[in-house]
C-alpha cells in the first residue's frame, strides 16, 4: 500500500490540534506531547501520548507512559507513534508483551465529489438532539461493568468539547421511527473529518451508516476544505464500506494501548 506521508502528517496535526483544545492539560517535551484530561479518567483517548521522537524502544515508551500517565493517576496507557515506520517497528515489540495491544488505523481521504446521495433520509441535528442515540451506541460497545455509566457520560462530554471547537453537526438516520444511525462532521479551516459513525445493533444491515456518511460527505464537500478524511480500524469491517464510498488510505497510525 502506497502512503502519502505529507498528507498523513497534515491529518495528524489536525487531530493533535483538536486534542490540544479539548484536554485539560498539555505537557510538551523533547520526545513529543502528553495530552491529559483528569476530568475524563475513563476516556482512554482523552489522555494519551503523541511521541514524535523516533528510535525509542518499547521499554522506553512504557516508562514514558508510566511517568506521564501513571503518575497522573490514569490506569490505562495510550501511546501514539507519530512516525508510521517507527510505529510499525515498536508495535511489533509491544505486541509480544503481556497486557499490550496495538491498534493499526488508516487515515482515509475523500477527494472526489459525491456520486450518489443517501438511500435513507438523513436529518442534521445537534448533539443535544441525539443524546439518547449516542448513549445507546456507546453502551453497546462498552463492557457491562460498574464503570459503564460513568464512561458513557464522559465520552458524551468529550463529544461536547469537540463540538465546541469543530462544529456541532450530527447526521442521523432513523428506522421504525427511532433514531438509529449517526455520525458527526468536525471541521477546521481547511480540513474536515467524519467521525463517530455508529448504528444500533438492531438496525444494522440496512445501509443506514452509508447514508449518514454520504450526508456528512456532501456537507463536507460543500464547505470546500483541502482535505476530507476519517480514521478507520485496519482490522474492522467498516474499512471496506468506506472504500466503497470513495475513501482512500493515505497513511497508517499505530496506537499502543494497555487497558486497565
Amino acid at each position: 500500500m502506497a502512503t502519502d506521508a505529507v498528507t498523513g502528517r497534515r491529518l495528524l496535526d489536525f487531530e493533535l490540534g483538536l486534542a490540544r483544545r479539548t484536554c485539560d492539560e498539555v505537557v510538551e517535551a523533547n520526545w513529543g506531547t502528553a495530552f491529559l484530561a483528569p476530568s475524563l479518567p475513563q476516556v482512554w483517548d482523552a489522555s494519551w501520548l503523541a511521541v514524535e521522537e523516533t528510535g525509542l524502544s518499547a521499554e522506553e515508551l512504557i516508562a514514558l507512559g508510566d511517568r506521564l500517565l501513571g503518575e497522573a493517576g490514569f490506569a490505562h496507557r495510550t501511546i501514539l507513534l507519530c512516525d508510521e515506520a517507527d510505529g510499525a517497528r515498536v508495535g511489533a515489540e509491544l505486541e509480544a508483551l503481556p497486557g499490550w495491544e496495538v491498534e493499526r488505523l488508516h487515515y482515509m481521504t475523500h477527494d472526489d465529489g459525491i456520486g450518489r446521495g443517501p438511500s435513507t433520509p438523513v436529518t442534521e441535528l445537534e448533539l443535544a438532539e441525539t443524546l439518547d442515540l449516542r448513549r445507546h451506541l456507546i453502551r453497546e460497545w462498552l463492557p457491562d461493568d460498574e464503570q459503564r455509566d460513568a464512561t458513557v457520560e464522559q465520552l458524551l462530554e468529550r463529544n461536547r468539547r469537540l463540538c465546541e471547537v469543530a462544529g456541532d453537526r450530527w447526521f442521523v438516520a432513523s428506522a421504525e421511527d427511532e433514531q438509529a444511525s449517526t455520525c458527526c462532521l468536525l471541521a477546521g479551516e481547511v480540513i474536515a473529518q467524519v467521525e463517530d459513525v455508529g448504528t444500533l445493533e438492531r438496525a444494522r444491515g440496512r445501509g443506514l451508516a452509508q447514508s449518514v456518511v454520504l450526508a456528512a460527505l456532501a456537507e463536507a464537500h460543500a464547505l470546500g476544505p483541502d482535505l476530507i478524511f476519517l480514521v478507520a480500524d485496519a482490522d474492522d469491517w467498516p474499512l471496506s464500506m468506506y472504500t466503497k464510498l470513495g475513501f482512500k488510505t493515505v497513511s497508517e497510525l499505530y496506537i499502543m494501548r494497555r487497558t486497565p
